[in-house]
C-alpha cells in the first residue's frame, strides 16, 4: 500500500492537500516585578461580529432577547454612542488593540494588509509583564496572517467545526466559547490573564442554529444575536465562577454594525453610515460603576488606553486615543472627534474611497460628492445639509485632513503588504524572489462614488446571497449584467468567475479571468489561481503550475495557493520544488499540519525514515483530525517493525474515517491493520505501547 499524499485533481474547485514554554527563574522575576507594578486584573475582551447596538435589549431593543448581556450592562457601564473606525473586520481590531486609526496600523483592508510588529499591542504589553494571554477567534479573516496574534501566547484561529463542514471560514460561538473554556481550566490564580474571545455568527449569512432559526424566522440576524447571546452567558457564568469578580474585567464590544439594507448597502463595508459605525460597548469589572450608561461619543481607538489606565499601566506614545475613567464618573473626555474610513470601494470595486469625521452632532463623510449630516435631527442619516453648513463642513474637513495629511487635496499613497520583514527575509531564503511584494494604491478621493453604485452592490447580494431563492443561471445573468456596467470592479470578475466554474462553464471562468487580468483590475493573484485549478481540473498539469506561480508571484502569502502548487510539484515528480513550497508554508504558518504530513511523504521517498516520522508525529499533535496522517505514520511503524503503534495508527484511522470520503482507503487500511494483526500474532510478542 502507498503511502497517502494526496487525491487526484478532481471535479471541485480546489487541488486539495489531504495528507501531506519554559522561562528561566530571572525571567520569571522580571515579570513578577512588572506585574506588582500594575493592578493585576485578569481581562476578558468579547468581540461580537457585525453586532448593531439598536438590536440588543439593553440598548432598547424590544424584538430580541438578550439576558447574558443585558445583565453584564447592569454590572457595568454602558456606551451608548460608540463607534468603531472601520466598517470592517481586521482593520476595526486593529485599532482597537493599537489604540490608533487605520494610517497608523495600516491594516487597511480585509486582504493585503497585516499589522507590523513594531506596533505596540494591548497583548504584547501584558505579555511581557507578565500576563497569560490567549485568543480565540471565530472566523478566517483574523487568521494568524493578520498579525493580531501578536503578543497571544495562544491563538486559536482554527476553522474546523464539524456543524459548518471543513472549508467554512468560520467556527460557531459555541465551539469558540468551548476552547476558550478548556483554556480557562489551565489557569491559576497565580498570575493574570489577558483572553479575546472573537464570535462570528451575526456576520452574513443569517443562518442561527435550532431553536433560534424558528424563534427568530423572520428576523435570522435577530436569530444569530440570541444564539451569540446565549453562547456568551456560558463564558461569563464560567469566569465569574472561576475568578474572583473583583479581579477581572469584562468587556464586550463589536468591530463594526450591519446596514440591512439601510442606505441601499446590503450588509458592511462600503458605506460610513452610523448603521455600519454604531457599535455596542460594555464595560464591567472593578473600578466600574454599575448600570451606568455613558452618552459622550466613544471609539475603538479607547479601547486599549481604557484598559491600560485600569491597570495602572502607561499608554503607548503613538496611542492617538483616549482613557475613558473620567467618563465613568461622569467627567468630559476628549472624545468629541471620531475618523473613520473604507477604502474597500478603491480597493475591492475600483470606485473611489471614503472617508469620514463624525461628533456628537455631525457626520461629514468625503466623497466625490460630499455629505454631511445632523445626527441630533436626523440620526439615521437621511438628508444632506452639506450646502446649508459651509462653516462646519470647512471645521470637520480641516480636522480631517490633519489627521490624514490629505489637505490641499494631497493624495495618500499605501502598500499592500501581507508578511513581515523577518517572514519575507525567510521566504526569500526559499527561493520566494517576490516575497514581500506589494501594490501601490493611491487614495485621491477621485473616481466612480459608491453611491452612485449602489444597484451594483444589490446586483451582487441577489446574485451572491444564500437568503435568496435566485436559480443559478439568474444569478449569472445579474453577474453579467452589472459587469457590463462596471467593467473594472475586480469583486465582479471573481464572483462572476465562480459562478461559471460552479456551472461546469470553465472555458468562460477562463476568459473572464485571462480579461480581468488584461484589464488589470486587481485580484491578479486570486485570477492566477483560479486558472491553475481549472487547468488542474483539464490535466494541464503544467499550465495549472505556471499559473500558481504567477499567483504566488503577485502574493506570495497565499497557504492555500502553495498547497496547492505542492500538490502540482508532487504529480510532475518535482519533489525538490514540493519541499521548498511546503517549507514555505511552515515559514507563514509553523502549525501547518498539512504542510508537515507532505514534508514526511517527501522525506520516506528521500529514505529519511527520522526526519519522515518526526513530520508525520508533528502532523498529528498539531491536528489529530488529519486522518491521512495515521495511514502515513502506520506504513511507517509497520515497515521499521513496530507493529504495536503501526496497529494503533491504523486502528485510529479506521474510527475517524469517514466512509463516504474514504471508502477504498478504508479497504485498503483494513487490509494492512490484519497484516499487522497476523504479524503479531506470528511473532507472540508486542513492541512497546503506543504513546
Amino acid at each position: 500500500m502507498e503511502f497517502k499524499v494526496l487525491k487526484p485533481f478532481s471535479v471541485c474547485c480546489l487541488f486539495l492537500l489531504l495528507v501531506c514554554a519554559c522561562r528561566n527563574a530571572k525571567e520569571d522575576t522580571q515579570k513578577a516585578k512588572s506585574v506588582a507594578t500594575w493592578n493585576p486584573f485578569n481581562i476578558v475582551i468579547v468581540t461580537v461580529d457585525t453586532l448593531r447596538p439598536d438590536h440588543l435589549s439593553c440598548y432598547g431593543y424590544t424584538r430580541i432577547k438578550t439576558p447574558n448581556l443585558d445583565k453584564l450592562a447592569e454590572k457595568g457601564t454602558l456606551f451608548e454612542n460608540a463607534v468603531c473606525q472601520v466598517p470592517i473586520t481586521p482593520p476595526s481590531h486593529a485599532s482597537m488593540f493599537t489604540g490608533t486609526y487605520p494610517g497608523v496600523h495600516q491594516v487597511r483592508n480585509v486582504a493585503g494588509f497585516n499589522l507590523d510588529p513594531s506596533h505596540q499591542t494591548l497583548a504584547k504589553l501584558l505579555q511581557e509583564r507578565g500576563w497569560q494571554t490567549a485568543a480565540f477567534v471565530g472566523a478566517a479573516v483574523l487568521a494568524k496572517a493578520t498579525g493580531l496574534n501578536q503578543g497571544f501566547q495562544t491563538y486559536d484561529d482554527k476553522m474546523d467545526d464539524p456543524e459548518l463542514g471543513g472549508d467554512s471560514p468560520q467556527v460557531r460561538a459555541g465551539r469558540v466559547v468551548d476552547r476558550a473554556l478548556e483554556w480557562l481550566k489551565k489557569q491559576s490564580q497565580q498570575s493574570p490573564f489577558l483572553l479575546w474571545v472573537h464570535v462570528y455568527d451575526p456576520h452574513a449569512p443569517y443562518e442561527p442554529p435550532l431553536p433560534f432559526k424558528n424563534q427568530y424566522v423572520r428576523e435570522l440576524y435577530d436569530g444569530e444575536i440570541a444564539y451569540v447571546d446565549r453562547e456568551l452567558g456560558r463564558l461569563f457564568n464560567a469566569v465569574e465562577t472561576m475568578f474572583p469578580p473583583d479581579k477581572t474585567l469584562v468587556t464586550v464590544l463589536s468591530d463594526h454594525g450591519e446596514a440591512l439594507d439601510e442606505h441601499g448597502e446590503p450588509t458592511h463595508g462600503v458605506f460610513l453610515y452610523d448603521s455600519t459605525l454604531r457599535i455596542p460597548w460594555i464595560l464591567a469589572g472593578p473600578g466600574i460603576a454599575s448600570g451606568k450608561r455613558v452618552k459622550d461619543q466613544t471609539r475603538t481607538i479607547d479601547l486599549l488606553p481604557t484598559l491600560l489606565s485600569l491597570l495602572g499601566g502607561m499608554i503607548p506614545s503613538e496611542c492617538q486615543g483616549t482613557s475613558l475613567l473620567p467618563a465613568l464618573s461622569g467627567q468630559k473626555v476628549n472624545t468629541a472627534f471620531s475618523y473613520a474610513e473604507s477604502l474597500m470601494p478603491k480597493i475591492d470595486m475600483g470606485w473611489a474611497e471614503l472617508r469620514a469625521m463624525r461628533t456628537a452632532k455631525w457626520k461629514y463623510v468625503r466623497a466625490p460628492r460630499p455629505e454631511l449630516y445632523d445626527l441630533d435631527k436626523d440620526p439615521h442619516e437621511l438628508v444632506n445639509v452639506i450646502q446649508q453648513y459651509p462653516g462646519d463642513v470647512e471645521e470637520l474637513e480641516s480636522r480631517l485632513s490633519d489627521l490624514t495629511s490629505t489637505a490641499a487635496g494631497r493624495s495618500e499613497e499605501i502598500q499592500s503588504k501581507t508578511i513581515s520583514a523577518e517572514t519575507e527575509r525567510q521566504l526569500r531564503s526559499l527561493g520566494y524572489v517576490s516575497a514581500g511584494s506589494h501594490r501601490r494604491l493611491v487614495l485621491s478621493g477621485q473616481g466612480t462614488d459608491p453611491k452612485d453604485r449602489i444597484h451594483i452592490l444589490q446586483l451582487l447580494d441577489e446574485a451572491t446571497s444564500r437568503q435568496k431563492k435566485t436559480p443559478p443561471a439568474q444569478r449569472i445573468r445579474l453577474l453579467e449584467q452589472a459587469l457590463k456596467e462596471d467593467p473594472t470592479n475586480s469583486t465582479l470578475y471573481l464572483v462572476l468567475g465562480t459562478g461559471y466554474d460552479m456551472n461546469r462553464r470553465e472555458e468562460e471562468a477562463l476568459a473572464l479571468y485571462r480579461s480581468g487580468i488584461e484589464r488589470q483590475v486587481g485580484g491578479t493573484s486570486k485570477m492566477y489561481a483560479r486558472i491553475a485549478r481549472i487547468c488542474g481540473r483539464q490535466g494541464l498539469v503544467d499550465a495549472a503550475i505556471q499559473a500558481f506561480e504567477l499567483s504566488l508571484e503577485s502574493d506570495p502569502t497565499s497557504i492555500e495557493t502553495q498547497e496547492e502548487l505542492a500538490v502540482a510539484y508532487v504529480l510532475r515528480g518535482r519533489m525538490a520544488e514540493a519541499e521548498r513550497v511546503l517549507k514555505g508554508i511552515l515559514v507563514l504558518n509553523e502549525a501547518n499540519a498539512k504542510a508537515h504530513n507532505s514534508l514526511g511523504w517527501i522525506a520516506l521517498k528521500k529514505r529519511e525514515t527520522p526526519l519522515a516520522r518526526e513530520h508525520f508525529e508533528k502532523a498529528l499533535q498539531l491536528d489529530p483530525d488529519l486522518i491521512d496522517a495515521y495511514i502515513n505514520l502506520g506504513m511507517l511503524y509497520k515497515e521499521t517493525g513496530d507493529l504495536e503503534r503501526a496497529r494503533h495508527s491504523f486502528e485510529t484511522f479506521l474510527s475517524k474515517a469517514a466512509k463516504m470520503d474514504y471508502r477504498g482507503s478504508i479497504r485498503n487500511v483494513q487490509r494492512e491493520l490484519d497484516a499487522v494483526l497476523k504479524m503479531q500474532r506470528h511473532v507472540g510478542t508486542r513492541s512497546p505501547t503506543a504513546r
